[in-house]
C-alpha cells in the first residue's frame, strides 16, 4: 500500500534526511525542461524549484535547448544534451528518401509501377518498430548517459529522478543509477505500456512485447514510482509489483508569462455571445470535440450566439469535426499558439472546455491543462466520462459541469446563453477554488517522500538493466 496521503493526494511520509553531514542531492532527468514551453516541462521544473527552496542541491539533465535560469538554477545546473538523429520514420522525401525509384521504367521490372506511398507506409512502420525503441527520443539515451556520468564525476546524487514521457528518460535514470548505487525514482505524467495511449500508435505485437519487457525489467530496480492519481497508481502496482504513489500536477501560481498577444477570437464576434475555448490537442473518438459540436448544432437559430474556438495543432481533425457536426460557421479553429496566446484565450473565454475520452479506463487521466484551466477561474464544461479523478476533483470544486449527451451539453449551454443575456457575463470561479491544489502543495510532499527513499534504500548495484530488458 502507499503512504498515507494528506491535503489533495499528496504523499505524506514521515521526512528523513538522506545525509545530514550535507544537503541533500537530487538529479532530476527530463527530457522536457524551460525555457521549453512544452507542458512536460512544468512538473520536473515545478520539482527542481521547491527542491532548490528547500535546501537541496539540484541538477537537471534534459534535451538540448537554450541555456537559461530557472528559479534558482543556474544554467551550469542544467546540463542540456542534444540527441543522436534517428531517422523519424516520417520520410518526408518519401520513397526517394531510401533509395526507392519513384519515377521513370517499373519497379521490379515487369510488375508494373508500385506507388510510392506503399513502399513508404512499411518502411515507415518498420523503422518506427525498430529505431524507436522505447520511443522516438530513443536518440537521447546514449549521449544523455554519457552526459550524466560526466555530471556526476564531479557531483553524486542521493537520488534520480526520471519524469516521463517520453519513456527514454526512465532508462537513462535507470542506468545512472546503476552506475552510482543510489535509488531512483520512475514519475509517470502519463503511464507507459500499460496507458491508454499506448494503444493508440498501431504497434506490432512484437513491439508491444519489447517494450513491456522492457518497462519491467527497468521498473525491477526502480526504488519507487509516483503519478498523478491513484488509479494510475493502483495499476503500477498491480502490474508491476512496485511501490506507487500519488502526486497531482497542481495550479502553476507564479505569474504567467507576458508578452505580444495576437487576436485569436473572429474580429466579428457579438459581446454577447457565449465564447467557448478548447486548448491542446485533439484525439478522434478520445478527446473528441464532436459531443460538444453536436450540442451545438441542437440549438437551431440559437448557435448564432455561440462561438467555439478550437486552439491545438490538429486542425484537421478539427475542421472536419465542425463540417461533419454542420457548424462550421461557428467554430473558429486556430491551431496551435504560443503559451502566452493559451492564457489570453483561456482568460477570455465564457466556458473553457475539457475533451476527455467517455470511457472507464480513462478514470485516473488529469490533463495537466485542468490546472491551467482552474487557474484562469472560468466554468469548466467536461465532456467525457462521470467518474474519474478529473470529473470528481471539477465537481467538488464547484468548478463546473460534466456531460457527455448532446441533448444535456446543448441544454446547459442554452442555461448560460440566457445567463449572459441577463447578466452579461459569465461569472469567475472563486478564488478558493485552487485551495491545496497550488504545485507548491503538492511538491511538498513529492520533497518528503524523495527524503525518505534517498534516506532509506539504495538500488542493487548487480542490476544489469540492459542485459535483463
Amino acid at each position: 500500500m502507499s503512504p498515507s496521503v494528506g491535503g489533495a493526494g499528496v504523499p505524506r511520509p514521515s521526512r528523513q534526511a538522506p545525509r545530514p553531514s550535507r544537503p541533500p542531492r537530487l538529479l532530476v532527468v527530463a527530457y522536457h525542461f524551460p525555457p521549453a514551453e512544452a507542458v512536460g516541462a512544468r512538473r520536473p521544473a515545478a520539482l527542481a524549484r521547491a527542491a532548490v527552496a528547500a535546501g537541496w542541491e539540484v541538477r537537471v539533465l534534459c534535451a538540448g535547448g537554450p541555456d537559461a535560469t530557472v528559479d534558482g538554477l543556474a544554467p551550469a545546473d542544467v546540463v542540456r544534451v542534444r540527441s543522436w538523429r534517428l531517422p523519424s520514420g516520417r520520410l518526408g522525401g518519401g520513397a526517394a528518401a531510401v533509395g526507392l525509384p519513384v519515377s521513370g521504367s517499373a519497379w521490379p521490372p515487369g510488375r508494373g509501377r508500385l506507388a510510392p506511398a506503399r513502399i513508404a507506409a512499411p518502411v515507415r512502420a518498420v523503422a518506427r518498430e525498430i529505431l524507436h525503441l522505447p520511443d522516438p527520443e530513443a536518440g537521447w539515451i546514449v549521449p544523455a548517459v554519457r552526459a550524466g556520468r560526466a555530471l556526476c564525476h564531479r557531483w553524486s546524487p542521493d537520488v534520480v529522478v526520471a519524469s516521463g514521457p517520453p519513456f527514454s528518460v526512465l532508462l537513462v535514470a535507470a542506468l545512472l543509477a546503476r552506475r552510482l548505487g543510489v535509488p531512483w525514482v520512475a514519475d509517470y505524467r502519463d503511464l507507459w505500456t500499460v496507458g491508454n495511449e499506448y494503444w493508440g500508435h498501431g504497434r506490432s505485437r512484437i513491439r508491444r512485447f519489447l517494450d513491456h519487457r522492457l518497462e519491467r525489467r527497468m521498473l525491477h530496480t526502480v526504488a519507487r514510482c509516483v503519478t498523478v492519481s491513484e488509479p494510475l497508481a493502483r495499476t503500477l502496482r498491480e502490474t508491476f509489483g512496485v511501490p506507487a504513489d500519488v502526486v497531482m500536477n497542481g495550479v502553476d501560481g507564479r505569474p504567467r508569462p507576458t508578452g505580444p498577444t495576437t487576436s485569436l477570437v473572429a474580429p466579428d464576434v457579438d459581446p454577447s455571445s457565449l465564447v467557448l475555448v478548447h486548448t491542446g490537442l485533439l484525439y478522434p473518438g478520445r478527446r473528441d470535440p464532436t459531443p460538444l459540436l453536436r450540442a451545438v448544432a441542437l440549438l437551431g437559430d440559437d448557435r448564432r450566439r455561440v462561438r467555439v474556438v478550437l486552439a491545438g495543432p490538429e486542425t484537421a481533425a478539427a475542421h472536419e469535426a465542425a463540417a461533419r457536426c454542420g457548424v462550421p460557421d461557428v467554430v473558429s479553429v486556430v491551431g496551435q499558439v504560443s503559451a502566452v496566446d493559451s492564457w489570453q484565450l483561456q482568460a477570455a473565454a465564457d466556458v473553457l472546455v475539457l475533451l476527455m475520452w467517455d470511457d472507464p479506463r480513462d478514470a485516473g487521466t488529469v490533463p495537466g491543462k485542468l490546472f491551467d484551466y482552474l487557474l484562469a477561474r472560468r466554468p469548466i464544461l467536461m465532456v467525457g466520462h462521470p467518474d474519474g479523478v478529473a470529473a470528481d476533483l471539477i465537481r467538488s470544486r464547484g468548478a463546473g459541469v460534466v456531460l457527455g449527451d448532446p441533448v444535456a451539453i446543448a441544454a446547459r449551454l442554452r442555461d448560460w446563453l440566457a445567463l449572459k443575456e441577463r447578466t452579461g457575463r459569465i461569472e469567475a470561479l472563486p478564488e478558493n477554488v485552487m485551495d491545496g491544489l497550488f504545485r507548491e502543495d503538492q511538491m511538498r510532499g513529492y520533497l518528503d517522500l524523495l527524503a525518505t527513499v534517498a534516506g532509506r534504500e539504495r538500488a542493487p548495484a548487480t542490476a544489469d538493466v540492459v542485459a535483463r530488458s
